[in-house]
């Protein structure tokens, strides 16, 4: 059945069965998800895998679509299985994605997919689109994205490939929609941590749920004492060379964390609000080590949505909703350079949100969404004051952003569905930037024109189920990322082909997945002759091109009831077509292994990654000869983490014991050299970590 048939329509926009959906139904961008009412134990783990292409997600396309009916490549991660393996952050739960690996500065992780890193996923919180992660002017980290408690997520729905025609800008690789109020489906619960690297966490989650509606509350806590190693094991020669004494000579204690999340959720009759708060505070690390307690940051954002939805008929619905944001980014108690050396640098911008969206059934064959969507960017603005060195404020003008969208599915037969979609976006027709240095008494504007305002993407599919139990989809889509950078006013552009194949049985499933992604308008250095002096200069410029080849595959396998194992294996191959030259942060190969045995009350688990080598990044040498090219550091080798999970779960009053270690072979990892933290032998990563909770579900 199409998930467009005029029962399925009526059915979803009927209160009282939206509540009592076996699945949540997540919201469109924006709306709440409303709490469904399957038993607390209610898992994938206990759903025959042959009936996983029938599951319903909403992220994938703002409508209720079966897997099989999605235009992408899927992953879902359950309340279930997250408990399982007992990943104790979000950080950890995604290095454990198929396909993904995080990178580490220090001052920020960076999400790698498909043969790049950074900026490019798109993150949802019960449907509502988080601040935009890139903004002219400023360097604001993306870390606060991942500040969510793993006790508080329900679901998480990860879409694969460009997804801007729903999404709109940056929804460039894909869209991570992190469900964290199915109060119906699993509860009210609290739990308490402790381990090493003096981490801990606390969380507590209470909500109830009526006819009419629910409201869920979540908060939680974390610390740690964050990464550890001496600089002499991560610096070159060269740069041990240039530390000063009183400088410290290792990260222990500099690279502490401290977070707090916590969020109100509501649904009643045809209105949900959403409510967010984080804050994160961290040491970090600034050009060179510190002299006294190191270098902070301070993010603190918030979000407040709210929503409205109406089914006029059993063929066509309407949603309305609505969201503003706010996101400061403190760098605080400046220590780097000199010990006499002080200062701060703070940034922050504020979104404003508006999206109406149509739902139509014209024909039991055909669905279509469409809808426009208007944004609003203000205050976008960073200062940095550093003693007599900086006194600096940069300022870009308000920006608005109009975007319309339609996509349209067919079912043009029992087993083939054709599916076509296109957003314009009408940007700004200028960005007006200024520059306030007070130390220079100057004041300096600049107005950058937008070349072409009309920015246009889209995505094509057809999806043909050969039975009940395999489904090939052939998908080409296009989507844009902003850049931050003040001068170039073109976004970045991704265009992607890609063949996906699932096959599945009642004990196991495979998915394979073949892709190609051409990644344009990027920021990288150039060399130009510079005629006075006859040598050659490097500068920044937007021609940048990246083409990746890749394959995924993931199988999962249930031997027995109680026993399961998973694998997936990503090989890509990224080719920067202008210079030639590998690109740096890409690993040509990611492994995932999982498996996890259930006796009783008992579950043990395993679990471990793989990521291969990386090259830092590069940069063009100036002088009179041309195309030299020098490495911010060094290759840095491959490594595997290896983790185990043991949980206790009594059978009847909740309460549950969790033994988790991660890195459980302490092997080495290092991350690649990066502007920031430019170790020449890179970055050493964490270590073991042995974490010991306590919690309860009621």
């Amino acid at each position: 059945m199409s998930p467009w048939h005029p029962d399925r329509f009526e059915h979803r926009f009927r209160r009282a069965a939206l509540l009592h959906l076996r699945w949540a139904v997540l919201s469109l961008l924006f709306l709440a998800t409303r709490p469904s009412a399957a038993p607390p134990d209610a898992d994938l783990y206990d759903l025959p895998f042959e009936d996983l292409l029938q599951m319903e997600i909403h992220a994938a396309g703002k409508r209720d679509d079966e897997i099989r009916d999605i235009p992408a490549s899927v992953t879902i991660l359950t309340r279930e299985e997250i408990a399982r393996y007992g990943w104790t952050t979000f950080e950890e739960l995604l290095r454990n994605v198929p396909g993904f690996f995080v990178l580490d500065n220090l001052e920020d992780r960076f999400i790698g997919n498909r043969g790049t890193v950074g900026g490019g996923v798109q993150f949802l919180v019960n449907g509502v689109s988080q601040h935009p992660s890139r903004q002219k002017a400023l360097t604001v980290p993306e870390i606060a994205r991942l500040n969510i408690p793993v006790e508080s997520i329900d679901r998480v729905e990860i879409i694969r490939g460009p997804m801007s025609v729903i999404y709109g800008n940056n929804a460039f690789l894909g869209v991570i929609n992190v469900v964290t109020n199915a109060i119906g489906e699993h509860g009210s619960r609290v739990s308490a941590s402790v381990g090493s690297r003096d981490s801990g966490r606390v969380f507590a989650r209470v909500g109830t749920t009526s006819a009419d509606g629910f409201v869920v509350i979540n908060a939680g806590g974390y610390r740690t004492q964050g990464l550890e190693g001496a600089y002499a094991d991560m610096m070159g020669a060269e740069q041990r060379a240039t530390l000063v004494p009183g400088m410290h000579e290792s990260l222990d204690g500099q690279a502490d964390q401290r977070d707090l999340s916590a969020e109100l959720s509501a649904g009643w009759g045809d209105w949900r609000a959403d409510l967010r708060y984080t804050e994160k505070d961290y040491g970090v690390y600034s050009f060179t080590p510190g002299f006294e307690d190191g270098t902070r940051e301070r993010l603190t954002t918030w979000h407040a949505a709210l929503s409205w939805e109406r089914a006029f008929s059993e063929t066509l619905g309407l949603r309305a909703s609505t969201v503003v944001s706010e996101e400061q980014a403190n760098l605080y108690a400046i220590d780097f350079l000199s010990a006499a050396l002080d200062g701060d640098q703070a940034q922050r911008s504020q979104r404003w949100e508006t999206e109406l969206d149509l739902l139509w059934n014209p024909h039991p064959t055909l669905d279509l969404l469409a809808g426009y969507r208007f944004r609003w960017v203000d205050g976008l603005e960073n200062q940095a004051v550093v003693d007599a060195l900086i006194d600096t404020t940069n300022r870009v003008e308000d920006l608005g952003l109009h975007d319309l969208f339609a996509e349209l599915g067919w079912n043009a037969g029992r087993r083939l569905r054709l599916i076509g979609g296109l957003r314009l976006s009408r940007l700004p027709e200028s960005y007006h930037y200024t520059s306030e240095d007070r130390l220079e008494g100057t004041l300096t504007e600049r107005e950058i024109p937008v070349e072409d305002r009309d920015l246009l993407t889209g995505r094509v599919a057809a999806l043909w189920s050969l039975d009940r139990h395999q489904v090939v989809k052939l998908i080409w889509g296009t989507a844009a990322q902003d850049s931050d950078q003040i001068q170039f006013s073109a976004p970045e552009r991704i265009a992607t082909t890609e063949f996906v194949y699932v096959r599945t049985r009642p004990t196991w499933t495979l998915s394979t997945s073949l892709f190609r992604n051409r990644i344009s308008n990027i920021v990288r250095t150039i060399q130009v002759i510079d005629t006075r002096s006859n040598s050659y200069r490097s500068i920044d410029d937007n021609s940048g091109e990246w083409l990746t080849h890749g394959l995924e595959l993931t199988g999962e396998w249930r031997p027995a009831p109680a026993l399961g194992l998973d694998l997936s294996l990503t090989w890509q191959d990224t080719e920067d077509r202008r210079t030639g030259i590998e690109p740096g942060y890409s690993p040509h190969l990611l492994l995932k292994l999982k498996t996890d045995y259930r006796r009783g009350p008992l579950t043990y688990a395993l679990f471990a990654h793989y990521v291969g080598p990386m090259e830092p990044d590069w940069s063009f040498v100036d002088g009179v000869a041309a195309g030299v090219v020098e490495r911010i550091g060094e290759r840095v080798d491959s490594y595997w983490n290896l983790g185990a999970n043991l949980r206790y779960r009594h059978p009847s009053n909740g309460l549950q014991l969790n033994l988790h270690v991660s890195n459980l072979l302490d092997s080495e990892i290092r991350y690649p050299a990066n502007e920031l933290t430019d170790f020449t032998r890179g970055l050493i990563g964490p270590g073991r970590v042995v974490t010991l909770t306590f919690g309860w579900e009621f």
